[in-house]
């Protein structure tokens, strides 16, 4: 079981408004793949700030002083912590300079806009309406497009 600040879904909230205010203003799904996608991963690493503030209080665990961060990387050992940042940072992410941050929020900033583009055009293939009208040559299938704008 892992502490509710390692699996609570907020850090996705700030991304997904700015996102969603693009979408709205815009009312095109390229700039909204190209802005708000790209805003949505570049605003994920500051919007964990919030949630892992408290974790730089200092703590002593048997007599060691350690942060909060640092103890519960020990104990839960996964990505984000500050434990597992040291560990890559040890290894092959040593070869950008010391900017694995600033890379791998740029790297997020991309996959967001292709996942953006993906999932549209998954929306717009799967997500047609058929309606049928009745004419002089009896009922005839017609296909409406009702994705997000219609």
């Amino acid at each position: 079981h892992y502490p509710i600040n390692f699996v609570f879904p907020s850090t996705m909230i700030p991304g997904a408004l700015v996102m969603d205010t693009v979408m709205l203003l815009t009312r095109n799904w390229m700039i909204t793949a190209l802005v708000g996608g790209g805003a949505f991963g570049l605003l994920f690493y500051p919007g964990n700030w919030p949630i892992f503030g408290p974790t730089h209080l200092p703590l002593v665990a048997e007599g060691v002083l350690l942060s909060v961060a640092d103890y519960t990387g020990f104990l839960y050992v996964r990505t984000g912590t500050p434990e597992y940042v040291r560990l890559i940072e040890q290894g092959s992410l040593r070869t950008f300079g010391g900017h694995t941050t600033v890379i791998a929020a740029f790297f997020s900033a991309f996959v967001s806009m292709l996942m953006f583009c993906v999932w549209w055009y998954f929306g717009k293939i799967y997500c047609t309406a058929f309606y049928y009208v009745k004419g002089p040559r009896g009922r005839i299938s017609m296909k409406n497009d009702v994705t997000a704008y219609g």
